[in-house]
């Protein structure tokens, strides 16, 4: 795990403090100047803060959950979008397929990290089914988040209320206790998604993230992460469930995988209990994916307080 960088963290944590001395005080305003392209609001103590129009309206816009264009065209296998507060979920599909995965090996002298040793195996997954996040970065640019899910089906999605299973993959982690974690995060400790700031067009963006963390999943390499650094992953607790004989080991997954390609789509997997907008609605919640209103100049000025340049 990378070391903490405490200088950093106590500047961090002052200017958190500091801004939340405004905040507290926010309520205290009742105008906000506009003039020209350029909005600016100005706190009791003094504090200005000074943002273009054109880049106020866009977070407003984004607040209320309307951040993503919706011109863009759609990466293939999208089935669906949901948007609410700053946050966007894209809903990708995969059919059911024979994948080539990188396993850890049954003698790697590590369980993760550079050490690990690996195999090729060659598995049947049934329909799997990520839930790529999306949030405001630099320049309230649309960027791919680290609050990434995947699941399992054994039919296509056809509507919000299908619901979801875990995929029994390592590296899809699972939380003790779930409140406030993903169901099924996607390891994604080593992607780094700052490649993508420089990505002016917003279509080749978004399409860039999602490739990027179907890269991390399916070809970054399946080793025991999960299992040292979260509760555990859904790979180990299916087998540990004994869903299916054929699923009591890689290796048997391997061999029903070599005698029927389709297997899997009959494999009873763990279930979640919730539904695809039951999973999205939570990853909402986690996020604090709030709609605020935006009905006075405070609320305004509060926008330019969280998101403005100080001066």
């Amino acid at each position: 795990m990378p070391k903490t960088d405490f200088a950093k963290l106590a500047e961090l944590m002052k200017q958190a403090r500091s801004r939340h001395r405004v905040m507290s005080r926010i309520h205290l305003m009742d105008e906000v100047t506009i003039k020209g392209t350029h909005v600016t609001a100005t706190s009791p103590e003094g504090q200005t803060v000074t943002m273009s129009l054109e880049e106020l309206i866009e977070t407003i816009t984004a607040a209320q959950g309307a951040h993503m264009n919706t011109g863009i065209i759609l990466p293939d296998g999208v089935k669906a979008v949901r948007s609410q507060g700053r946050i966007t979920i894209l809903v990708y599909e995969r059919p059911p397929q024979v994948y080539n995965l990188k396993w850890i090996a049954n003698n790697s002298p590590a369980s993760f990290g550079e050490n690990t040793r690996y195999r090729t195996v060659k598995i049947a997954l049934p329909y799997l089914i990520v839930l790529a996040v999306f949030e405001p970065g630099p320049g309230n640019r649309l960027m791919l988040s680290h609050r990434n899910e995947c699941f399992f089906r054994t039919a296509p999605l056809k509507g919000p209320d299908d619901e979801l299973l875990y995929p029994a993959l390592l590296n899809c982690s699972k939380f003790s206790p779930q409140a406030g974690h993903p169901l099924s995060w996607i390891c994604t400790a080593k992607l780094d998604p700052s490649f993508l700031i420089t990505v002016q067009d917003e279509n080749a963006r978004i399409l860039a993230g999602l490739w990027a963390l179907l890269r991390e999943l399916l070809e970054s390499g399946y080793n025991k992460s999960s299992e040292h650094h979260e509760e555990s992953s859904w790979f180990t607790e299916t087998v540990n469930a004994k869903v299916d004989r054929r699923i009591t080991s890689v290796e048997a997954w391997e061999k029903a995988t070599r005698q029927d390609r389709c297997f899997a789509i009959n494999v009873p997997w763990l279930k979640t209990g919730m539904t695809l907008k039951q999973v999205t609605d939570r990853i909402f919640r986690n996020a604090r994916a709030v709609q605020p209103k935006v009905t006075s100049a405070s609320d305004i000025a509060r926008i330019l307080f969280n998101h403005a340049t100080a001066h």
